[in-house]
């Protein structure tokens, strides 16, 4: 682990001490009694909309949704050119750590690969191939139990943006292993690690990709360095390492947590079965629950803002764990209520920095909760075993979510 996770950065002068928390988002107090990472971050609900924490270098953190808004919103004010505290700890992924006008033109070479009409009319009969194989395996378990993660949560998105980008499954494990270890679960060696093989990987394949090309998104971007705007190799492997690692773990998380809430909640699994036109408003009120990345942004020049003086060159980080169950923002936040109506939420970020892969994350949340709604009976948590746990950090998770049914 970096020391600078370990050893707490000293109260700059700029700094309201009122605004001090004791506060490490990759570890947050309580997670390990509570168990559930939306729990634990809820805490800083309690204080000022903008905190500081001494851990990880020192970083604000916004606690509310309209501050999460404001920084993904306002690039004249908040660089995306660090997206991880300490400074230096992102590589370059081009373009989520660019900011316009730079942004813009890797973008464009990703947009077409993930445009909504792409992904429906290519990727659905596949997406739901995958899903109901899955669900059918599981369903036929003669114990009538699994443990949800391992079995269909991050198998399921895996083998869908796998196909996505036609990357072999075989290498599941070493892809998955760099993953976990580049969203921060793991040592600081490891990670290091994780990065160099990534790219070693990624270089290569761009290079076969190149002179072998098909139409997935690894030959386009390959195909940026016969662009007059392309300058360095380091911009290929970045926007390959961005796709990469942003397809094996956000899915599978939104998938594990909305599973832990339809057992929480089970009335809302047999409100699927009743109702199947209710699955396009419950895939929204379950992205507006689970917000997932907590990246930051550098600071371009000072401003304040509810009391906190936020200097040029400090970070400030949007915490989405807190903006989708932010009390003041949504009535009753932790609850799913699907017919809550439509409202706006930060999970898929906003501004130029909007997810890019929005359409995919959707349709397969759709899918899976249409398939497992029309396949499976109602489940619940299994007593038998351990109650279901998640992980916080850059993207957070669910380590283990055991189901059981009749």
């Amino acid at each position: 682990m970096a020391t600078a996770a370990l050893t707490p950065t000293p109260i700059p002068p700029h700094v309201d001490p009122a605004l001090v928390v004791d506060f490490d988002y990759t570890n947050p107090p309580g997670l390990a009694e509570l168990g559930d990472v939306y729990r634990a971050f809820d805490v800083l609900h309690n204080g000022p909309d903008i905190v500081w924490t001494p851990h990880h270098g020192g970083h604000w953190i916004a606690t509310r949704a309209p501050e999460t808004k404001w920084i993904q919103e306002t690039h004249q004010t908040f660089s995306s050119t660090e997206k991880a505290p300490p400074k230096g700890s992102m590589p370059f992924m081009p373009p989520i750590t660019c900011d316009p006008p730079d942004h813009s033109r890797y973008r464009a070479v990703l947009n077409p690969y993930f445009a909504k009409k792409q992904i429906e009319e290519n990727y659905t009969p596949k997406a739901r191939a995958v899903i109901v194989e899955l669900i059918e395996a599981m369903k036929a378990m003669p114990e009538k139990a699994c443990e949800f993660v391992s079995t269909f949560s991050t198998v399921a998105p895996l083998m869908i943006f796998w196909d996505f980008v036609d990357l072999p499954y075989d290498r599941r494990e070493d892809f998955l292993g760099w993953g976990r270890h580049m969203a921060g679960r793991g040592t600081r060696d490891q990670r290091g690690a994780a990065l160099m093989a990534t790219m070693q990987y990624l270089s290569q394949l761009l290079d076969e990709r190149l002179e072998a090309p098909g139409d997935d998104v690894f030959t386009g971007i390959s195909q940026w360095r016969n662009n007059p705007r392309f300058q360095s190799r380091d911009e290929l492997v970045g926007m390959a390492q961005l796709v990469f690692f942003g397809g094996q773990d956000t899915v599978a998380s939104q998938m594990g947590f909305a599973m832990w809430r339809l057992c929480e909640q089970p009335e809302l699994q047999q409100r699927l079965k009743d109702d199947p036109r209710v699955v396009p408003a419950a895939v929204e009120e379950l992205l507006r629950r689970h917000g997932l990345s907590n990246t930051v942004r550098l600071l371009r020049h000072d401003t304040e803002r509810h009391g906190a003086f936020l200097k040029e060159g400090d970070l400030i980080m949007t915490a989405n764990a807190l903006s989708g169950t932010d009390d003041r923002a949504y009535p009753d936040p932790f609850r799913v209520d699907f017919d809550r109506g439509p409202v706006p939420y930060n999970s898929l970020g906003n501004g130029p920095h909007k997810c890019i892969g929005q359409h995919l994350a959707r349709l397969e949340l759709r899918l899976f909760l249409e398939e497992w709604a029309k396949r499976m009976p109602i489940v619940r948590f299994d007593s038998s075993r351990p109650s279901p746990r998640s992980h916080a950090g850059g993207v957070i998770g669910v380590d283990h979510l055991h189901l059981a049914w009749d």
